[in-house]
């Protein structure tokens, strides 16, 4: 009977759970909001008792309770649907054209249309709770008169904008990514520090956004006012046309739009928050197990898990922690195996994190010499090579040699050089960096596991395992240090340049986490053995970069 593997155990027993109660509290935090949303709504500050009267019995009417209840199903759908787009590794887009066709993935289509109808669903409901000027799709003017409600349509097409512009800047400006907080906190406390920053982004969005709907409603408004008259044989009312300057200049109108558009924003918003902090929480994996279902459960099956990306973070998280406040997991984790006396435990561990720190390092000196090679390099004008003319026998010329062979090429390139086209085709450098360091959290939770490891070695490691492998890790660490200060030296500007996108920041973010993780590693060590570093077989290029933090000229 083979084993269940550790990423489909861990969707199963874990995840699940976490994503279960992230909806649960997303879901029950919509009728708190829908009151808040009531009470804004019915606001009038001139007649404070009136707006308390409307308010309380709105809230508690069984048309208030039966709608609550549906914006409840649909958020669940909606939350459920969306748990399935969040990712640990975002993607990286070397181009503006390849960032935008993402949205042509049929996943992501999918994903559009159901945020797209779920903002008019919640936009429908809404305005059915705020009253007569607001719902329905006809109103009743003089007798059996029924006119279009202007009013109604442009709110519900703002429902649906809002949900499209969601699902843009989920995946355009990586809503989506799933970023491990530096300092793990409770949950609840998180989510009460994060409460307020959010409301205040989706504030800002929705206000960002808005100026663009009034815009494309000003200008294809009437398409759909139209179409609506023309199908339910309405009529229009006698006031001016609401897709008019003037019917836009509506005060009224405009702080409704902007309640349901912070309604719809907040909600999902929320929702997205809940699920980062539940499935960023930290896990603790056994170092070692003598259950045999377990058998591949441990902490280095968490270290290796490359299918699933969430649980391998976690796993180096889990080290983290490890390394720093638990005494007895170190201890197991620095024991030797018994029959045989061999430490498996932290040869197989300390080998993941080398692996990791490697693979990063030998991926930044790559693009360090792809970036040195594409520098531009002077040529001089009268080194440039003619092509050979060739006269056949039947008296056609035809050019041969560098014309001949790069046509293709400066048809192409003569296409790039139009500034339209540059704008989407242009492959900036800074693509390469965000491509190394978009999950370099998993580097600086493995240097950083290294070195307090390697620091409580010298009194909690009784049989000398972390010295056997001193040497390897110090090579490695000192490697990847040398290889990410150049690259800052080489992309320092581009960094700059990029920092109003979120992507852009975090990246960042980690590249800069990553330089003061590794240079304080280094000298965590240092510090701890002292110039005895020298005597443990380095190589003469490494203890060159050692004297650097022995001399504390880093």
């Amino acid at each position: 009977m083979s084993l269940e593997t550790i990423d489909k155990w861990f969707l199963r027993e874990v995840m699940r759970w976490r994503c279960g109660a992230a909806i649960a509290w997303s879901v029950l935090c919509v009728p708190v909001m829908s009151a808040l949303y009531i009470t804004l709504a019915n606001l009038q500050p001139l007649h404070p008792l009136t707006c308390i009267a409307d308010t309380s019995s709105c809230i508690l009417s069984s048309s208030f309770i039966s709608s609550v209840t549906v914006i409840m199903i649909v958020t669940g759908c909606f939350q459920f649907y969306t748990k399935n787009t969040y990712s640990v590794l975002p993607t990286v887009s070397i181009s503006r054209v390849s960032h935008l066709a993402q949205l042509l993935i049929p996943s992501i289509l999918t994903h559009i249309a159901l945020c797209t109808g779920s903002g008019l669903v919640v936009a429908w409901i809404m305005t059915c709770l705020l009253g007569d000027r607001y719902a329905g799709l006809s109103t009743q003017q003089h007798g059996s008169t029924y006119t279009v409600n202007e009013y109604h349509i442009f709110l519900v097409l703002y429902g649906g904008y809002t949900g499209l512009m969601f699902t843009v800047s989920h995946y355009i400006h990586h809503g989506n990514l799933v970023v491990f907080p530096h300092t793990q906190q409770g949950k609840f406390a998180e989510a009460r520090c994060q409460l307020i920053p959010t409301a205040r982004a989706a504030l800002g969005h929705v206000l960002w956004q808005i100026k663009y709907f009034y815009l494309l409603y000003f200008l294809s408004g009437e398409i759909f006012q139209d179409f609506i008259a023309s199908t339910l044989s309405l009529k229009y009312g006698p006031g001016p046309r609401l897709d008019s300057l003037y019917g836009l200049l509506d005060v009224g109108l405009f702080w409704q739009a902007l309640l349901v558009g912070v309604f719809i924003q907040l909600t999902w918003t929320l929702g997205a928050l809940l699920y980062k902090l539940y499935n960023t929480e930290g896990y603790e994996f056994p170092i070692s197990t003598m259950f045999e279902t377990f058998q591949n459960k441990c902490l280095v099956d968490a270290l290796t898990c490359t299918k699933l990306p969430l649980l391998q973070a976690l796993g180096f998280q889990d080290l983290t922690k490890l390394s720093q406040h638990s005494y007895v997991r170190r201890r197991e984790l620095f024991s030797l195996s018994q029959p045989g006396g061999h430490p498996h435990n932290w040869n197989k561990i300390s080998s993941v994190c080398l692996s990791v720190i490697n693979e990063l390092s030998d991926s930044v000196q790559e693009v360090n010499w792809k970036i040195l090679a594409s520098a531009p390099v002077r040529q001089n004008n009268n080194t440039e090579k003619a092509g050979v003319t060739t006269t056949h026998s039947n008296g056609e010329t035809t050019v041969e040699g560098e014309n001949k062979s790069t046509v293709r090429e400066r048809i192409i390139n003569g296409i790039k050089k139009r500034k339209v086209l540059t704008f989407f085709t242009w492959e900036s450098t800074e693509s390469r960096s965000k491509s190394l360091f978009v999950s370099a959290y998993v580097q600086i939770w493995a240097v950083e596991a290294l070195a307090w490891l390697v620091k409580v070695s010298v009194t909690e490691d009784l049989f000398g395992v972390v010295q056997m492998s001193l040497s390897d890790i110090i090579s490695a660490v000192l490697s990847l240090h040398e290889n990410v200060e150049k690259h800052l030296k080489l992309t320092g500007g581009v960094a700059r340049r990029g920092q109003r996108d979120t992507m852009a920041t975090t990246e960042t973010l980690y590249k800069h986490q990553l330089q003061t993780a590794l240079k304080s590693s280094v000298y965590m060590i240092v510090n701890t053995f002292g110039s005895q570093l020298l005597e443990v077989g380095l190589s003469p290029d490494t203890e060159k970069k050692l004297h650097q933090f022995l001399e504390y000229r880093e």
